[in-house]
This record gives C-alpha cells, sequence and structure tokens, in this order.
C-alpha cells in the first residue's frame, strides 16, 4: 500500500548488488512503459514488499508511444528470458492515450498496440489521458462526466499535495519522479484501487481511446499485490 512507508533506496540497491540466482526465482514479472522516469521509478517501489527470490520485478521506461511501448516490450522480455535462461511469466504494458484521438496514424497506433499485446499474451495498463490520472486518485475522487485534459489531470495532482502542511511548496513537474516520493508518503492505493473501479465501470460502455477519464492501471497493481501477499504467505 502506499502507506506501507518509504522506499529503503540503499537497502534496494544493496538488494541489486547481489548475484541474481535465476532458478530460485519462480515467477519473472516485467512491466515495459511509456514514460522513462515516473512509471518504472513508481512500479519500483514494490521490489521493497516482495519477498527474496520470489517475484523478479523488472520494470523499465521506454520513452515511446503506445505501439512503440508494446513493440519495445517484445523485445525486453526475449532480454529478460535470455539473461534468465527460462521464460517470463508475465509481461504488462503500461502506456497513455495521450493525443492519440487527433490524428488518425496516431488512432491507429494506440489501437495497434492493444491487438499486437494481446496476440503477444501481454496485458495492458493504459491511462486515458495519461499516468497520472492513477496518482491522482490516491488523493481524491474524478469525475467521470466530461473529459479532462491532461493539464487539468497535473493541476489537481499538485493542489492535492499541497494541501498537506507538509508539502505546502510542493511544485509538480511533469517527468519527474519526486512525485513518487510524496505518493508513497500521503496517497491511499486503497482509496485509488475503488476510485479507479468506480471509473473504469463508468465507461465500460466506450473504447478505451474514447473513455477520458479512466485508467486500468490498479488492475496491475492488483496484481502485483496478490502476488505478492501469495509468495509472502507463511502458515503458522
Amino acid at each position: 500500500m502506499a502507506k506501507r512507508g518509504v522506499l529503503n533506496k540503499t537497502k534496494l540497491k544493496e538488494r541489486e548488488k547481489r548475484p541474481i540466482r535465476w532458478r530460485k526465482y519462480p515467477h519473472l514479472f516485467l512491466i515495459v512503459c511509456e514514460d522513462g522516469n515516473t512509471e518504472p521509478t513508481y512500479f519500483r517501489t514494490f521490489e521493497k514488499h516482495i519477498p527474496e527470490e520470489t517475484i523478479f520485478l523488472r520494470a523499465v521506461g521506454t520513452g515511446r508511444s503506445a505501439k512503440g511501448v508494446v513493440e519495445q516490450a517484445i523485445l525486453e522480455r526475449a532480454k529478460l528470458a535470455e539473461e534468465a535462461n527460462k521464460n517470463v511469466d508475465e509481461v504488462w504494458v503500461v502506456f497513455d492515450k495521450d493525443d492519440a484521438e487527433k490524428v488518425p496514424a496516431n488512432t491507429l497506433r494506440f489501437v495497434d498496440a492493444f491487438k499486437i499485446a494481446q496476440e503477444e499474451k501481454m496485458r495492458v495498463a493504459y491511462s486515458n489521458e495519461v499516468f497520472e490520472l492513477w496518482l491522482l486518485l490516491h488523493f481524491s475522487d474524478v469525475s467521470s462526466a466530461k473529459p479532462i485534459p491532461r493539464a487539468d489531470i497535473y493541476l489537481s495532482l499538485e493542489t492535492a499535495i499541497k494541501s498537506f502542511e507538509s508539502h505546502k511548496l510542493f511544485v509538480y513537474e511533469h517527468g519527474k519522479a519526486e512525485i513518487i516520493d510524496a505518493l508513497i508518503e500521503l496517497g491511499s492505493e486503497t482509496k485509488a484501487i475503488e476510485r479507479a473501479e468506480k471509473l473504469l465501470a463508468e465507461q465500460k460502455s466506450k473504447l478505451p481511446i474514447e473513455a477520458n477519464p479512466s485508467t486500468t492501471t490498479h488492475i496491475l497493481v492488483k496484481r502485483l499485490r496478490d502476488l505478492i501477499d501469495w509468495y509472502s504467505y507463511s502458515p503458522e
């Protein structure tokens, strides 16, 4: 959960330095993201909750748009499989709708991203318009009554964080991973999941490219939490 504590970067670095005993890991989990910084940083915060030598989590940023993310995921999956000398168990692609509906070629690439992901047996966590919608849901409800430009999402996110006395001087900078520290300290993952589920239910009659605002990032987060809980289980 977002309130479970602050990421211990020192411990993470210590774990990363150890030789990887691939045969010990029963589950290889790959997440390939559109964003090159914020999104992979966010998903790496889950590493501290994973029992050692259970789930190998790799989060990769690409800086590419939807179809490019899926194409890169195919390469990253092959790379990880070669390193581990075994198949990758689960691959998720994380991308945004952004302005895909405004240019026909981009619309086609967005739609193709879903098709290719399905063909490659990859799961999709998309956001319409942007991943930061998922972050905002940690702090407040979001209405599905009308589309929300991403500039408004960024502004609402900054306002929500600044409402905390400890962060009243916070300035949101798009692409900067500092937002993740604030999210971990102040946000509620449980409420974010509830709000994302509600939004998605309200948009269920629409295609992903039409469903502004909506996100399926919560499905990926729930999957990670379920796996972590399963591997953390210890009988009395």
